[in-house]
């Protein structure tokens, strides 16, 4: 239901220096051959002649450096000292390694080592000119966009990011660094979903704080609504009395797509928007918060960017420790892979981070399902820790 309401943000142009982590918006034809033109992909030596080659020596005329323009117009027996990346004169038959030769002064004969090839790279050998090279939707990688850079490419256009903003609720957490009082945590949201966000090149419009008031609550939903397209909040959205969260989105003009999923961790989770901005309402528990990042606004991202394939990547592994789950609804099981399967972590518990910290996928097990044997082989979604 969510993600086929998601529409791709509009194309923007950008300077390939600047193009990692976007995704192409329009196909790329080759703008000139590659290479540009012969080059010598070794040191040595380009020469020309006539048969048999047993019967010449050679006669050095000049050199070519990378860079340079091959102006040399080679005779029979001459030969002109070329290095990698230059320019091999249209004269030339072909480039002797320099490790095949003899050199002594500017007289040159080949030695035992020599076997005719060419070692040259001709020109559109690579591609040419007019010819397709890249599609629409393509991941702009360092590969890429040094490929493109290599074709002459200053700009290209690619589908724009969403502004993101979050924001985290609640009074009882505190910012790391500073003594805890009595009923107070550590306030941890606002760094995993920072983290989560820049991992996608995406550096969040505003990382806000709001207490569990109505008055600060409106205030920051407020500034967060007005600059972002992607609005990410955490805690509050329960029902509880100091639960402000659902109102005061209500009461902002949102929309709801669906409120409360049956799931764990995560449940009371809510998903709304407000004209072309999407809303995401996540528990406050830490491990909560990534489990419904991960399965929800990960990919509503990545599908505004024009990624083919926005979900998470899923497979199937063997199990390596059984799951029982007395509970009825859907689960995400936070998980290790190893060589031989993936094994479930401990503490699952929605507060618990280390389960993530440790892990680096989702066990996902269906609603109603109790048991999951050992040996079995269960659904795994691969958390993009440390991949695109």
């Amino acid at each position: 239901m969510l993600f086929s309401k998601i529409k791709l943000s509009e194309p923007i142009k950008v300077s390939t220096g600047t193009a990692y982590g976007y995704i192409l918006a329009e196909d790329i034809f080759a703008p000139i051959d590659l290479p540009i033109f012969d080059a010598s992909s070794v040191d040595g030596y380009a020469i020309t002649y006539h048969l048999p080659l047993t019967t010449y020596h050679f006669t050095i005329i000049g050199e070519i450096k990378a860079g340079d323009d091959a102006h040399y117009e080679l005779k029979p027996g001459q030969a002109v000292r070329i290095f990698t990346g230059a320019m091999v004169p249209s004269s030339a038959i072909e480039v002797v390694m320099q490790e095949q030769v003899e050199r002594n002064g500017d007289q040159l004969k080949f030695n035992d080592l020599y076997k005719q090839g060419h070692y040259v790279r001709r020109q559109g050998s690579q591609l040419k000119k007019g010819e397709p090279v890249l599609q629409k939707g393509t991941f702009l990688h360092p590969g890429v966009i040094g490929f493109l850079a290599s074709m002459g490419q200053a700009e290209i256009a690619v589908y724009q990011k969403p502004k993101a903003s979050f924001i985290v609720t609640g009074n009882e957490i505190i910012r790391p660094g500073k003594s805890l009082a009595p009923g107070q945590i550590y306030e941890s949201n606002s760094f995993s979903l920072l983290a989560a966000l820049q991992q996608m090149t995406i550096n969040p419009v505003h990382m806000l704080q709001a207490k569990d008031t109505r008055e600060d609550l409106d205030k920051q939903v407020q500034t967060a609504i007005k600059d972002s397209d992607i609005i990410i909040l955490t805690g509050g959205i329960s029902v509880g009395e100091y639960d402000l969260v659902y109102n005061a989105l209500k009461d902002a003009g949102a929309e709801t797509l669906f409120y409360k999923v049956a799931q764990r961790p995560g449940k009371p989770l809510w998903v709304g928007y407000l004209e072309n901005k999407w809303i995401f309402a996540l528990p406050g528990n830490p491990a909560a918060v990534m489990a419904c990042y991960y399965e929800y606004v990960y990919p509503t991202i990545r599908m505004m960017c024009g990624f083919a394939n926005p979900e998470m990547k899923k497979v199937k592994l063997k199990l390596l420790k059984e799951i029982k789950d007395s509970d009825q609804r859907a689960a995400f099981i936070r998980a290790k892979i190893t060589d031989d399967g993936i094994i479930p972590e401990d503490k699952q518990d929605s507060g618990m981070m280390i389960s993530f910290a440790g892990g680096d996928a989702l066990i996902y097990v269906p609603k109603e399902t109790t048991h999951m044997a050992k040996d079995e082989m269960v659904e795994v979604h691969l958390l993009p820790f440390g991949i695109a």
